[in-house]
């Protein structure tokens, strides 16, 4: 047989699969249950940067038991470099045989500036789902990528039904250089499963829901920083088991977690966290405590801890929501030597119908070291928000006053639209 006809009969077999495995996802209901861009402008070296973010998830299902759902990620450091890059080309000269290799800071800055700036789409969660497996009142997924995040309010709106209750402060808007300077990782909850495994939920009682996890962790490293040096993290297997409880009745929201990790190295991590929400005659209290991760053996403090606390007022068209944040030095798995004393003060005050329609106002914050003043920051942001076909359009101008001698420091510009259903 030759071998160009062995080639392309290959190839129609490979097609042909490929068309049988994609037929049954036709019959499926395809929908877009959460989606959200944001960009972020401001003056770098006298030119006009802006950031982009987009995060979606792209959900098939079959009917009332079965449901699949996949989620992509995109990222944008600097959207404008990023198209630029597409037209350009990176130039390799040939270098004779064991001649030295030889590059300037100029050329090494630029490829790095080019590497750190692209605009890629990644994949993030897939993750398959049976409901009343065998008759009974249990509910199995396997999954893998980034999946489930504990305590920060979205599974009560996605299991339940119920209006959102986690806090706003959080996300690309109020952490648009991620944690530690890593652009990938933010805040969201005091856990995340990442990794692949199966999650076991038990769905007899309408206003409970516990919930077993056990799974590998992908092999963590903290990424790129905008430097585009390795930092943090570890390369060892992790192995994790998460126990997981949801309540809620009239006007409380209730959710509590335990879990531990153990590496190959046979380190053991424990973790464990809560979340309370509790409504009442125009007044709303959240609070998120935990513990992220602690090494058993290693000195434990309050550095290990998740904090935050929100009060929040609802008067007529008067909305007020105070947010204090304590962060943790380790999240995810992740050490970052520099969140360690790091907290967060956000005063937001909003006039209009926040829940639909168009509101306004105007949100101070300040970021501290508790250890010392030298990081201290603070910043006025006035804002706006209205909704409109499913969709919540965000936008602000946050000016840091305390910037005033380098304009370039001192203001940058936000928008964002996300799904609101």
């Amino acid at each position: 047989m030759r071998q160009g006809s062995f080639h392309k009969k290959l190839l129609m077999c490979g097609a042909g699969f490929l068309f049988l495995a994609v037929l049954p996802a036709f019959s499926a209901d395809i929908s877009l249950p959460r989606m959200e861009i944001a960009s972020r402008g401001w003056i770098n070296d006298g030119d006009f940067t802006v950031s982009s973010f987009l995060s979606a998830d792209i959900a098939l299902t079959g009917g009332y038991k079965y449901a699949l759902l996949l989620g992509f990620s995109f990222e944008a450091p600097d959207i404008g470099k990023a198209f630029m890059n597409r037209n350009f080309g990176i130039e390799l000269i040939p270098n004779p045989v064991g001649a030295p290799i030889t590059i300037t800071d100029e050329e090494y800055n630029a490829l790095a500036d080019r590497l750190n700036n692209q605009a890629t789409i990644s994949f993030r969660i897939a993750k398959a789902t049976a409901r009343d497996i065998f008759g009974a009142p249990l509910e199995l997924s396997y999954f893998f990528g980034a999946g489930d995040d504990f305590c920060n309010g979205d599974e009560f709106s996605s299991r339940f039904g119920l209006s959102s209750i986690g806090t706003e402060f959080r996300g690309f808007f109020y952490f648009p250089e991620g944690i530690g300077g890593n652009p990938a990782r933010r805040y969201n909850g005091i856990h995340s499963v990442q990794g692949t495994g199966f999650s076991l939920a038990l769905t007899k009682w309408e206003y409970m829901v516990p919930l077993f996890y056990v799974y590998i962790n992908f092999p963590f490293a903290a990424g790129l920083s905008s430097s585009g040096l390795f930092f943090g993290g570890s390369g060892d297997s992790l192995y994790s088991t998460d126990l997981r409880l949801l309540f809620y009745y009239k006007w409380l929201r209730l959710e509590a977690f335990a879990g531990a990790t153990l590496s190959s190295s046979l380190d053991t991590s424990i973790r464990g966290g809560l979340m309370a929400h509790i409504t009442g005659n125009g007044v709303e209290f959240l609070v998120q405590a935990g513990i992220p991760g602690c090494t058993i053996g290693e000195k434990f403090g309050i550095d290990n801890i998740y904090f935050l606390i929100e009060p929040r007022l609802h008067i007529g068209i008067f909305n007020m929501n105070l947010t204090f944040f304590y962060h943790p030095a380790e999240y995810l798995h992740v050490v970052s030597d520099d969140e360690i004393g790091r907290a967060n003060i956000n005063l937001k005050f909003l006039f209009g119908n926040h829940d639909s329609g168009l509101s306004g106002g105007i949100e101070a914050g300040a970021e501290l070291k508790v250890h010392g003043l030298e990081d201290f920051d603070f910043y006025l942001a006035p804002l706006a928000t209205f909704y409109s076909s499913g969709l919540r359009w965000d936008a602000k101008v946050r000016v840091k006053p305390l910037n005033f001698d380098n304009f370039e420091n001192m203001i940058d510009f936000f928008i964002g639209v996300r799904t609101a259903f």
